[in-house]
């Protein structure tokens, strides 16, 4: 009996919500934005402040804010008595290409997600070749190399990556970093990068304007 009566309060309460304007929607908060539009996020969700909150339909308000540029993953969900919450994680664009239409962000991933300029952080990447039809609007680097460079990226030390002002990628074993000050350190493919980052945060101490450090237990100075 008492969990009939349980159950009984349960659906009540329930149908007060859906069916009175009790729990409105008062407010849409959103939350992890820092280079998305929070206001445009907010509007794609087709919530209406005065809607029931019990009628919300958070899954296709998830799908629609999905589609939003700077957004990787997103979750909407119900804030009783009269919010809803959308938690965004937005891409981190580690890398960008520039094109004639601006720069082309990309994630960790190696998606490309957006062209805008890009945030702080994200390191510029120049002479990758295209894929041979590439997606319109999109300028589509070969995959492969683009991976390469994020395995090499990836595998810096911190006071090295912080020295780096772009990458040359003309291929995926023909990768070099080139320093704020001008200096270039040529590591030849991503294989052994843990290796070749720490040679890396040994020559860069020394003098000479282009180290190689394609064999990391041989860093010698290019010509």
């Amino acid at each position: 009996m008492i969990a009939l009566a349980l159950v009984v309060v349960a659906a009540v309460a329930w149908a007060v919500l859906w069916f009175t304007p009790v729990a409105t929607v008062k407010e849409i908060r959103v939350e992890g934005v820092v280079n998305g539009d929070a206001a445009a996020i907010s509007e794609s969700t087709g919530i209406v402040v005065g809607e029931k909150l019990a009628r919300v339909d958070t899954d296709a308000a998830a799908r629609a804010v999905a589609a939003e540029p700077w957004v990787e993953k997103v979750t909407v969900n119900r804030s009783w008595p009269s919010a809803v919450t959308v938690d965004v994680q937005e891409h981190a664009a580690v890398i960008h290409m520039r094109a004639t239409d601006g720069e082309h962000l990309f994630n960790g991933e190696g998606v490309e997600f957006l062209v805008a300029p890009p945030p702080p952080g994200s390191v510029e990447v120049v002479r990758v070749p295209r894929v041979a039809n590439p997606e319109p609007g999109k300028l589509d680097p070969d995959p492969v190399i683009v991976r390469a460079v994020l395995d090499v990226l990836a595998a810096l030390p911190e006071r090295v990556r912080g020295e780096v002002a772009r990458v040359d990628a003309p291929g995926q074993a023909d990768i070099a970093l080139i320093l704020h000050d001008g200096r270039e350190i040529y590591f030849g493919s991503s294989d052994r990068a843990q290796e070749k980052g720490r040679a890396a945060e040994i020559v860069i101490d020394r003098e000479g304007q282009r180290w190689n450090v394609s064999n990391p237990a041989e860093p010698t100075l290019r010509n």
